[in-house]
């Protein structure tokens, strides 16, 4: 049999969920959804305590509380969409959108994932969707148990999205909150061993019955602390997989390599999008200094996509320029790294550009000469590798001049489908350009990269919709983002690292300036002990151009939220008035925001970013008030039982009648707690009734006693009941019979009494009749006197 449970066991199915949902802030870069998430939670546990106290049927608590939930998350994320306070059919798909976009989110975005309303929402739900499975197992179905696996799935989960073990303090918060839920189930089943007669315990030969318990629910906790304590100790010890190896496999299918690789075909987008932390690469730099790590790089692209360069392609290493230009009047810096740890497969490595010297112990090495790209023989577990920089203040002469002539003509070559567009963003950048930029192929990848860089764009690993059409242009014109991700990156001005670097080389090379695109790794996250940590989310995309003078040189076009600091290349021109030092300075300095840019931030809002705390505050009045209503509603039955049992009193005219009405509020609040009398039995057959099945004793016996004199003087002593007590002391003797009566019943019977009474719906039944009755009869009374 299933039983109802009670507001201590739905606030602790609450409890469980909201501990469970505590690693999902390692997945979500936001905390907003934990509003939405706490409130759709409360909605559930309210109103399953409320609908199982009042004994409504399993299956119909189940659906409310997803009604419940439902309008909780309309009234937070769909707040447009209601009417009198109810979610409205578009409502329904409103939320489908929201749902669309939260998983486009979720397949782009790396972990932790930028925080939309779309995903908010799906966290949201997911989490309350769990929170009413626990709820249901733990407590409608008196099984808290079984409700240890949604608990469990939401662990799992949240280990599984990032790639990296959880910590145990995770799983303590939540095995402890299952095993409260386990230790109120333990205690409600050991209440009911004994006998028990409207909630006192029977006596045996004049001696209580001795309540068991108290020494099983020892052991029952010692138990479960003693497993939760070795499971985390055992876990801690044993040897066993990391969890990267479970992801990568499943990723693999079998017998596929468990490193990590780009794949061979330069499929940018598959690359890009790996949000997994597993760890790539480990590693330790002699100092400070730290680059981009390079693994491929092509100049190729066409049909919208980038293509790896084939070795059979023409160009001889004679022919070829250098890859970087050695010149006294530029100043390099040498930095030294170390790869301690190597999970990049071969025939990739990962390793910064330009290097000056690499030891792979005794693996061979070869290197393409037509894009600096190194392969392997075989994966080394570390390796060691010197890369230059260029530091100070550069000649004045570096970028002068047209591009190399021995330089590959695919490397000036601009994409055909967008080369309008690109034009036309090139002349933005012209018409904006210092002095002089044009006329300097340093100075102009500047101008380009602050102009991809500027408050206008916008880096997102999710696609905006098309633009919509102007004046004068067809379908046909809006090319598909697909088939031309350069005019669909220029035209709505949202993409990510590949949107930048693609769109700056195609700039680059209709200025005149020779330009690749390469591939690998962000630099990493700086640990503790100095070390550096890159994972998989850290694939990135940057453009190479070649400066007349320098060579090779890596620029930077992404957003600085990504991709961090962008390399400056200051030249003599750029500071003629500024001091020379013996030190040469960094030529890497961080972008800060213009006062146009901050003011744009803050004043033009996102449409897709996640609903904040002060939009959730903005819903609080309007969720007050709906919970007020529901509050009424639930109230509607027990209000209905009231004025049912108070209708003979309002009747009342004289002091007899007034003693007549209470007695009959009386009988009708005892056969609301389940205590009638015979039909037809006389007020002293009646009492005798209630005093043996209410279980009445001292002031409740006495003041039942009282009440039969009282009637019987009203009944059948013609004016006694005018020398009678007062009002009050009449309400008073049908308070305390009904307080002790009610205090016999277990909490939820009373719990039911109170919001569903017996009464109460009796007169809600009878309403339709009683209608009818006085539209026939406008006149008269209909029934036979309770209204």
């Amino acid at each position: 049999m299933i039983r109802r449970g009670l507001w201590l066991d739905a606030l602790l199915a609450l409890l469980a969920t909201v501990v469970v949902s505590w690693p999902v802030r390692a997945l979500v870069a936001g905390t907003a959804w934990g509003s939405a998430m706490l409130a759709g939670l409360l909605a559930v546990a309210v109103t399953g305590a409320v609908a199982r106290g009042a004994r409504v049927p399993p299956a119909v608590v189940l659906v409310v509380q997803l009604l419940a939930a439902w309008w909780m998350l309309a009234w937070i994320f769909v707040p447009g969409h209601l009417a009198y306070g109810l979610p409205l059919l578009d409502a329904a798909r409103a939320a489908a959108d929201l749902v669309e976009s939260g998983a486009a989110t979720i397949r782009h975005e790396a972990v932790p994932v930028t925080e939309t309303a779309g995903l908010s929402f799906i966290v949201a739900t997911a989490m309350v969707l769990l929170g009413w499975a626990v709820d249901a197992l733990a407590v409608s179905v008196r099984s808290p148990a079984a409700a240890g696996l949604p608990l469990m799935i939401a662990l799992v989960v949240s280990a599984s999205g990032t790639g990296e073990p959880l910590s145990a303090r995770y799983f303590v918060a939540a095995a402890g909150a299952w095993l409260l839920l386990l230790a109120r189930q333990s205690y409600l089943t050991m209440r009911a061993w004994s006998s028990r007669r409207h909630g006192r315990p029977l006596a045996v030969a004049s001696e209580p019955v001795k309540r068991p318990g108290r020494g099983h629910r020892r052991w029952a906790l010692t138990l479960g602390a003693v497993g939760v304590v070795a499971a985390v100790v055992v876990a801690g010890a044993v040897p066993h997989l990391q969890p990267r190896t479970l992801v990568r496999g499943l990723g693999n299918g079998p017998g596929g390599d468990s490193a990590v690789q780009f794949t061979e075909s330069f499929d940018l987008a598959a690359d890009l999008t790996d949000r997994s932390r597993r760890p790539v690469l480990e590693y330790r730099a002699a100092d400070e200094g730290t680059a981009p790590l390079r693994v491929l790089a092509s100049h190729r692209y066409e049909d919208g996509r980038w293509r790896p360069v084939e070795d059979d392609e023409e160009g001889e290493p004679d022919d070829l320029p250098p890859e970087v230009v050695d010149r006294e009047d530029v100043e390099r810096t040498d930095h030294e790294l170390t790869v301690v740890a190597n999970e990049l497969s071969a025939p990739q490595v990962a390793l910064p550009y330009p290097r000056s010297s690499l030891d792979l112990g005794d693996i061979p090495w070869q290197e393409d000469p037509r894009t600096g790209t190194v392969r392997v023989d075989r994966r080394p577990e570390s390796y060691s590798v010197t890369f230059t920089e260029v530091t100070g203040r550069l000649p004045a002469g570096i970028g002068a001049g047209g591009p190399e002539r021995s330089l590959d003509p695919d490397l000036l070559d601009v994409d055909d489908a967008s080369a309008g567009i690109v034009s036309e963003a090139l002349a933005e950048v012209l018409d904006t350009a210092r002095p002089g930029a044009a006329d300097n192929q340093l100075r102009l990848a500047r101008e380009i990269q602050s102009y991809l860089r500027g408050p206008r764009f916008t880096y997102s690993l999710t696609l905006a919709d098309p633009a919509p059409l102007e004046d004068g242009e067809e379908d046909g014109e809006r090319t598909d983002p697909q088939a031309d991700p350069i005019t669909h990156f220029l035209t709505t001005q949202v993409g990510y690292c590949t949107h930048f670097a693609t769109a700056m080389v195609m700039m680059s090379r209709a200025a005149g300036i020779p330009a690749r695109l390469a591939l690998g790794f962000l630099p990493g996250e700086r640990q503790v002990d100095g070390s550096y940590t890159v994972v998989a989310s850290d694939a990135h995309a940057w453009p190479e151009l070649y400066i007349n003078g320098l060579g090779w040189t890596r620029f930077e076009p992404t957003p600085a939220a990504r991709s961090g600091t962008a390399p400056v290349y200051l030249s003599a021109a750029d500071l003629p008035d500024a001091p020379s030092t013996a030190d040469p300075t960094p030529v890497e300095e961080p972008e800060r925001p213009t006062q146009e840019e901050t003011t744009a931030a803050t004043s033009e809002p996102n449409e897709s970013s996640p609903p904040t705390s002060s939009d959730v505050g903005r819903v609080a009045a309007p969720v007050v008030l709906g919970l007020l209503a529901l509050a009424a509603l639930l109230l509607v039955v027990p209000a209905a039982g009231r004025w049912r049992r108070e209708s003979a009193l309002r009747r009342a005219e004289d002091p007899a009648s007034r003693v007549e009405g209470y007695w009959q509020a009386l009988v009708a609040g005892l056969a609301d707690l389940g205590v009638r009398a015979p039909v037809g039995a006389t007020p002293r057959r009646a009492a005798d009734r209630y005093r043996r099945d209410a279980e009445l004793t001292g002031a409740a016996a006495a003041a039942l006693d009282r009440m039969v004199a009282r009637l019987e003087r009203a009944r059948y002593a013609a004016g006694a009941a005018d020398d009678g007590p007062g009002t009050r002391a009449v309400a008073a003797d049908v308070r305390v019979i009904l307080e002790q009566a009610r205090s016999r019943l277990p909490r939820r019977r009373r719990l039911g009494v109170l919001l569903w009474p017996a009464s109460g719906r009796e007169q809600l039944r009878s309403m339709p009749e009683r209608i009818v009755a006085a539209v026939r009869h406008p006149r008269g009374r209909a029934g036979t006197g309770q209204v």
